[in-house]
C-alpha cells in the first residue's frame, strides 16, 4: 500500500482583500467538522490574519509567550531563550491546536506579524524549506491549507513547492482580474523551472461582494463578472458554480461560532463543492 499523503492547497490572489485567510480558515474547519480530516492550516501571511481567525482571544497569548510560529519554520530552529540554547524543531512546538478529535486534529502554524522583517532581512530563506518541514512532520495529515499573502515573494514560491493545488479567490468588482495575470505568469515561471511539480489551478471562487438577494451588484458585477469569466478561460481555470455571499457573519464563522451566521452560512455549499471536486 502507498503510503498516505496529504493533499495541500495554497489558497493565493496576487491582489489583497479578496477574503484569503477567511476562505482558508472556514475550509479548515469544514474539513474537519464535515469530512472528518485530519487537518493542518499554516498562515505564511504577515498580516496574520488566518491567525488571529482561528486562535481568537488566545492569540494574544501566543504572542506575549513569544510562541513558536511559521517563523521559525523558515529559520529551521527554535533560537536560544531563557531555558536554553538552540532547538531543533519538532511538530509540536510550532503547532497550535484549535480542535481535537481525538484521532484527528484541526491544527495551526501560525504567523506574527514580523514574519517578513525576521526573514527577509536576515539570509534569503529556502524556499523548499517549507515543504521539507511539511514532509518531514505532516505526513499523516489529511488535509493541508495555506494562507498567503498577496505579494510575490520568496514566501510564495515556498507555498508553490508544498502545494498540490491552487485556489484563487476574487470579488466580482472594479479591477477584480488584476491579480490574475501575475499569479498566471507567477505560476508558469514556477512550473518552468520545477518541471517535476504537479501543481495545479483546483480552480477560481467567487466571493460576492454583494447581497444574494434584492441588490445583486447591478450592472458593475455583470461587467466584472464577465472579466473574471473571461480571464479564467484564457488561463483554463474552472470557476466553481457556488459563490460566497456577503455578510458580516464570516468572523463568527471563522471562531467556529455558529450561531446566527446569515448568508455567511452558504460558505458550505461551497465548501461541499471544492472538497467533491477535489476528491477529498
Amino acid at each position: 500500500m502507498a503510503d498516505k499523503k496529504p493533499v495541500t492547497i495554497c489558497i493565493i490572489n496576487l491582489k489583497g482583500g479578496v477574503g484569503k485567510s477567511t476562505i482558508t480558515a472556514l475550509l479548515s474547519r469544514y474539513a474537519f467538522n464535515n469530512r472528518k480530516k485530519d487537518v493542518l492550516a499554516i498562515d505564511i501571511d504577515p498580516q496574520a490574519n488566518l491567525s488571529q481567525g482561528l486562535m481568537h482571544q488566545s492569540y494574544s497569548t501566543f504572542l506575549s509567550q513569544k510562541g513558536a510560529s511559521v517563523v521559525e519554520v523558515f529559520n529551521d530552529y527554535i533560537p536560544p531563550n531563557k531555558n536554553g540554547g538552540a532547538q531543533p524543531l519538532s511538530a509540536d512546538a510550532v503547532s497550535e491546536i484549535i480542535l481535537d478529535g481525538g484521532d484527528r486534529k484541526l491544527e495551526l502554524i501560525p504567523s506574527r506579524f514580523d514574519f517578513s522583517d525576521a526573514l527577509t532581512n536576515a539570509v534569503r530563506p529556502d524556499p523548499k524549506i517549507l515543504a521539507r518541514f511539511l514532509s518531514r512532520n505532516f505526513k499523516n495529515k489529511d488535509v493541508i491549507l495555506i494562507d498567503c499573502s498577496p505579494t510575490e515573494s520568496v514566501f510564495t514560491t515556498a507555498a508553490y513547492h508544498a502545494s498540490d493545488y491552487v485556489l484563487i479567490p476574487v470579488k466580482p468588482e472594479f479591477f477584480a482580474t488584476i491579480g490574475f495575470p501575475l499569479l498566471a505568469e507567477s505560476l508558469e515561471n514556477f512550473k518552468r523551472k520545477n518541471r517535476s511539480q504537479g501543481i495545479e489551478v483546483a480552480g477560481v471562487v467567487i466571493n460576492n461582494a454583494f447581497y444574494h438577494g434584492g441588490n445583486d451588484g447591478g450592472p458593475e458585477k455583470k461587467r466584472a463578472m464577465k472579466e473574471i469569466r473571461d480571464e479564467c478561460r484564457r488561463n483554463g481555470w474552472h470557476v466553481f458554480s457556488k459563490q460566497m455571499y456577503h455578510s458580516r457573519g464570516y468572523p463568527k464563522l471563522m471562531r467556529g461560532d455558529y450561531s446566527h451566521s446569515g448568508d455567511a452560512g452558504l460558505f458550505w455549499t461551497f465548501a461541499d463543492e471544492f472538497f467533491a471536486r477535489l476528491g477529498i
